[in-house]
């Protein structure tokens, strides 16, 4: 059975016709993460820290560089998640991390088709460049 594709009006369209959605994968509807917190999802093999803040949905890399702590269930202030392990904080929308020392995560493209949440883990984003 072929997947549907959100078109960019944020629609289904019809299974199979849109290519530039090539590569995003079904993570969870809109309603599994309150406004204002994050939950960690899993993509293929990787852990992501999913996001919903200001109406709309944020992906990171869900491990910690520091030691490892889930950032999917760190607290969420803003734009900030803090990791629940040793306080490191990183920005939601571009993975840095706001301790000034260079610790970042990957960020990756989210996109809503209804009720649906797809993340794609192929976006090429700044960090790893």
């Amino acid at each position: 059975m072929a997947s549907k594709n959100p078109d960019q009006s944020g629609q289904l369209d019809q299974p199979g016709s849109n290519d530039e959605f090539a590569g995003f994968v079904l993570v969870g509807r809109v309603d599994d993460v309150q406004e204002g917190k994050g939950r960690v999802v899993k993509v293929h093999d990787k852990s992501v820290a999913l996001f919903h803040v200001g109406g709309r949905f944020y992906a990171i890399n869900n491990i910690c560089p520091h030691q490892g702590g889930p950032l999917g269930k760190g607290k969420v202030k803003g734009y900030l998640v803090t990791c629940p392990w040793h306080d490191l904080q990183f920005d939601i929308r571009s993975g840095f991390g706001g301790d000034g020392g260079g610790n970042c995560v990957a960020s990756y493209e989210v996109k809503v088709a209804g009720n649906d949440v797809y993340v794609n883990l192929q976006t090429k984003d700044v960090w790893s460049l």
